[in-house]
């Protein structure tokens, strides 16, 4: 059965309805038979019974002409040029009684009215929806016996002659798949749901955020409430295999985004210039919307100035017309001259370099500085904008006594507040600027990376800040490391309802942006990040009873502190505090001579978690046999996380950090084909 992809609006596509006028004669010779398995949308054609007939909104099963009201309307009858047919099968059946070309009964497929199967020697129709109905089981059944073959055994599609649908008579073709009418739907609208493009399944079972549902195949929910609501299918064998997927249906999400309009926002670390060796020219400007460099970093006094200001480091940003000479390919302040399809911005902050944000907040003398600094800097950038990291107003971020810090960020009492009046004193600048611009016809761009956890986040002013700021870098990463007391996803898009994690249900991305918006931000202002890298655990622990039970990995206790509870990472010693593997050393070749790890070898076991939309990567014998455990993105839980965003109203995503992804890009180009799909 040939599948469609129906995520699209009825309402959208109920606009086609009747855009094609009855006429007299139809060329039917491109258009393909109606088929009562097939899936069509508005705008859709198919010939049935001599006619050309072209479907007003979505439908399957509905059988053209058989309603007045219904999804099909009549073109014309089909001319003599040829095509279509009124039989559904060119190699006979019907009133000859060959059944050479009917396909055999399947107990895991599914049949719609007026379908034909074979079964026993014997041609049966079904008179209604049904699935492992045996035929002839039953005189009351859906199946209506039309005669004995004549000849021919009917077609089960199958080498070996079989009746499974599976080449092996194994599981690997079981799979679960929802259909819907559409994804973002308005509060009171219903979304019409479909699982008989799922193959080979017995039986199965719907579920709406966790509590199963009593539904048939083809399920209409109308939503009262506004929210985010998670649609799982699970589909069973006879042999007690299973498959599940889950769908996202958003509901009442005012404003927003559509497919294709995503921004995909990507930093570029000046460092990866050394080790990585991996420059501004070497950014793939064709998958990002925005391009951010980090850092440059606030001083005592307001001022601010670029990371790697005492070395060649800065010289990758821009060149200060010195002997140096540049950086070969292009600064990114000459790249941004070059490239109009990609905004430029400078980020402020980072982990790092946050030590004297609260100085540069503290008052408004001091906040009219840094704006003004940010205007510098712009210029001397050719850049589109500024990005605000910094972590964090609330307090945390580098200590001394941190492994990677040597300083202590400054924190005062109302840094929250003065934070707020900081982006506000920005974005005026940044407006007077624009406009005092001849060759500038857009406002520059004022963003921020911020936290994600509610009850850091909550004490600041949203409404506020939304007016400010023109969107928000949700840190939707590293929500779980070596300070954490199980292995765990660092960036799941949902829960796993195993992690033992108690706060599991509210770190995760779906949780967090959901939270955003319930504070006024508009969806579109809203950005989903996803990590390049992937955080590690050694000296895994058997299985306590917590978790899932099972001893691959996640969400299993594990030896030790620090650096001697993570891997080596990828650049050790400098990753061993975190075991911080980057994707092009877990997905590609790697970069500079860096750790790369085999996770194809017969040593690893990569794992998809559909529930929490991520993966992992686990070895028995890695870490000198203690187990090593590293949790990260994979090209196809990427493409996962991008299809939940692109169906969303969210803005689009951030990603940390370019220079980890492989050389051909694999992770960046799977983002942006997805959401442009």
């Amino acid at each position: 059965m040939q599948r469609r992809n129906v995520l699209k609006s009825i309402a959208g596509a109920a606009g086609i309805a009747g855009a094609s006028g009855l006429s007299s004669a139809a060329d039917c010779s491109s258009e393909s038979d109606w088929d009562s398995s097939q899936t069509y949308q508005g705008g859709d054609m198919a010939v049935y019974d001599g006619s050309l007939w072209e479907a007003s909104w979505w439908t399957r099963g509905d059988e053209p002409g058989s309603s007045e009201w219904g999804p099909w309307e009549e073109v014309g009858a089909c001319d003599d040029s040829g095509g279509g047919g009124d039989d559904d099968n060119d190699g006979g059946g019907g009133d000859t009684g060959n059944c050479s070309g009917i396909s055999a009964w399947d107990s895991g497929a599914t049949y719609t009215g007026g379908e034909q199967v074979v079964y026993n020697d014997a041609i049966y129709e079904a008179s209604w929806w049904t699935s492992g109905d045996e035929p002839g089981s039953s005189e009351w059944g859906p199946w209506e016996m039309v005669e004995e073959c004549s000849g021919g055994g009917g077609d089960d599609g199958n080498d070996d002659g079989g009746d499974d649908g599976n080449d092996d008579g194994g599981d690997s073709n079981l799979e679960a798949v929802i259909d819907s009418s559409d994804v973002r739907v308005d509060v009171g609208e219903s979304v019409e749901l479909d699982m008989t493009g799922s193959k080979n399944w017995e039986s199965y079972e719907w579920y709406m955020d966790g509590e199963m549902m009593d539904w048939g195949a083809t399920p209409s929910y109308s939503f009262s409430e506004k929210g985010t609501y998670d649609i799982k299918l699970t589909v069973m064998d006879g042999n007690g295999n299973s498959d599940s997927t889950t769908k996202s249906i958003f509901v009442g999400k005012d404003g927003g985004t559509e497919p294709g309009e995503k921004r995909v926002v990507g930093y570029y670390r000046q460092w990866a210039q050394y080790g990585r060796n991996f420059t501004p020219s070497d950014i793939p400007f064709e998958y990002l919307t925005h391009i951010q460099y980090a850092f440059a970093r606030p001083e005592k006094d307001a001022s601010i100035t670029l990371v790697g200001n005492d070395s060649h480091g800065q010289y990758a940003f821009w060149d200060k017309n010195n002997d140096w000479g540049g950086i070969e390919g292009g600064t990114f302040a000459d790249l941004a001259e070059q490239q109009d399809d990609t905004n430029f911005v400078l980020s402020i902050g980072g982990w790092g370099d946050s030590e004297y944000f609260s100085n540069a907040a503290l008052n408004q003398e001091n906040r009219e500085k840094f704006a003004e600094e940010c205007v510098k800097w712009i210029n001397r950038g050719n850049l589109d904008g500024i990005d605000l990291d910094w972590e964090y107003p609330h307090g945390g971020g580098c200590t001394s006594e941190s492994n990677v810090c040597d300083m202590d960020n400054i924190s005062r009492d109302g840094d929250i507040e003065r934070f707020t009046k900081l982006c506000e004193t920005v974005r005026e600048r940044l407006d007077e600027a624009a406009a005092n611009d001849p060759d500038r016809d857009e406002p520059y761009e004022l963003t921020a990376a911020v936290n994600t956890a509610p009850s850091k986040m909550e004490p600041y002013d949203h409404e506020r800040l939304s007016e400010a700021l023109d969107f928000i870098l949700v840190m939707t990463f590293d929500t779980a490391g070596i300070w954490s007391e199980h292995t765990r996803h660092h960036a799941p898009l949902k829960e796993n309802p195993d992690d033992p994690f108690e706060d599991s249900d509210k770190w995760n991305a779906s949780y967090a942006l959901s939270w955003f918006e319930q504070q006024g931000w508009d969806p579109e202002q809203l950005h989903m990040a996803v990590p390049f890298y992937g955080r590690s655990w050694t000296g895994i622990k058997d299985p306590d009873g917590s978790g899932n039970g099972m001893d691959d990995g996640l969400f299993q206790k594990y030896k030790g502190e620090d650096k001697d509870a993570s891997g080596e990472g990828s650049y050790p010693p400098d990753t061993e505090l975190g075991g911080i593997w980057e994707g092009f050393d877990l997905l590609g070749s790697g970069r500079g001579g860096s750790n790369t790890l085999d996770l194809d070898s017969g040593d690893w076991e990569t794992t998809i978690d559909e529930e929490a939309v991520t993966a992992w990567s686990y070895s028995e014998s890695a870490a000198r046999g203690e187990g090593l455990m590293i949790s990260h993105d994979t090209e196809e839980s990427m493409q996962m996380k991008a299809e939940w965003l692109r169906d969303s109203p969210y803005g689009g995503t951030m990603l940390w950090a370019i220079s980890g992804d492989t050389k051909d890009f694999t992770l960046l180009s799977t983002l942006w084909d997805t959401l442009n799909e």
